[in-house]
Order: structure tokens, then sequence, then C-alpha cells
């Protein structure tokens, strides 16, 4: 049997002595910067959260050949998704993006505007388009309605930052009807 009074001393020093003798001698664990996850060196930086602002959004009858403007602020930097539905899939109509306040019809028929966004009629419907890299600032969307027939148009500009996923996007063109030439546009309409 052990003496504990006399062995207690001892074990209770010896305890003290190895955690004191830890100190400094071993490394203690290493963190990763904040912001970033995994184990040094290979810390990898954590992709901020996904975050999307509607800037601007409607819907409503768009009259045939007539060109649909309207100005608006986009608040912060990021990518700009472009959304542009209509009734007819035979219709002809095309989403463009100029800087505010410019762009007037006789220029737009022209095609002399500072286009940011321009996607003429196609037969992709609904319109889908991302701009990567898209500056704070103030814009006017312009919609053309170039058929014979009336509309219906709904559209939506939405601000993504961080993670999000891209759209299924349709690359905005300069010429998407090819070398089918586009009526003028005979009337212009501020939303």
């Amino acid at each position: 049997m052990l003496d504990w009074k006399r062995y207690g001393s001892y074990l209770a020093a010896a305890v003290a002595a190895a955690s004191l003798g830890s100190c400094g001698t071993t490394t203690p664990t290493q963190l990763c910067p904040s912001g970033t996850t995994g184990t040094p060196p290979n810390c990898t930086p954590i992709p901020p959260a996904c975050t999307t602002t509607v800037v601007e959004s409607g819907s409503g009858p768009a009259v045939a050949h007539t060109l649909y403007f309207f100005d608006f602020s986009v608040p912060d930097s990021g990518r700009l998704d472009v959304t542009l539905d209509w009734t007819n899939p035979a219709s002809r109509v095309g989403i463009y993006l100029v800087p505010a306040n410019t762009c007037e019809l006789d220029a737009f028929n022209a095609r002399n505007c500072n286009f940011l966004v321009r996607s003429e009629p196609s037969s992709v419907k609904p319109r889908k388009i991302s701009v990567s890299n898209f500056s704070a600032g103030n814009y006017r969307w312009l919609i053309g309605t170039f058929s014979d027939t009336d509309e219906s148009v709904s559209y939506q500009f939405v601000l993504s930052k961080g993670s999000c996923a891209a759209l299924t996007v349709t690359p905005p063109s300069a010429s998407a009807e090819g070398t089918r030439a586009l009526p003028a546009l005979t009337r212009a309409r501020a939303h």
C-alpha cells in the first residue's frame, strides 16, 4: 500500500513540473487567419455570402414599334443580372442599358448610343443577361418592341454580390438577328 502523505507531495510536484515544462516547449495549434478556412499553410478564403438586391423591376403593356426607357440607380458594384420576358415567343423585343439621360429615339435607331448592354431581338425567351464587375451609378434601361403587334413585357435588374450562382445567360450581342434588319422604332415613352 502506498503512503499518500509521503508520495502525494512528489506526485503534485511532478504534475506541476510537467505542466510548467510544457509552456513554450510545444507548438500551439495554429489557426488560419480570419476569413479563411483549413489548416496552415493550406488556408483558403471563405467566399462572402450571396446577397441580391432588386434595383429595378416592372411589367406592363408594350405598344408595337415603341422604345420604352427609364432612368434608375445601381447602388453598389457587383454582377448585374437582367431578365426580360414577354408574351408571344414570335415577338421581337430587345433590351439595352446606357448611361442615364442618354440615347434618344433618333440616336437609338441609328445605334449611336453608348450601349453598356445591347441585346437585340432573338428567339431566346426569356432573355437573361449577366454583366460581371458592373459599377455603381445611374443608368437608363431601354426596351424596344420591334414587332407589328402589341406585347406585354416584364423585366428585372438584380445586383448580385458574393457567392451567388450565375444565371444561365444569353450573351448580350450587337446583332442577335444576324442579317435581318430591325425596323426603326417610331416613338419613345418614359416608363
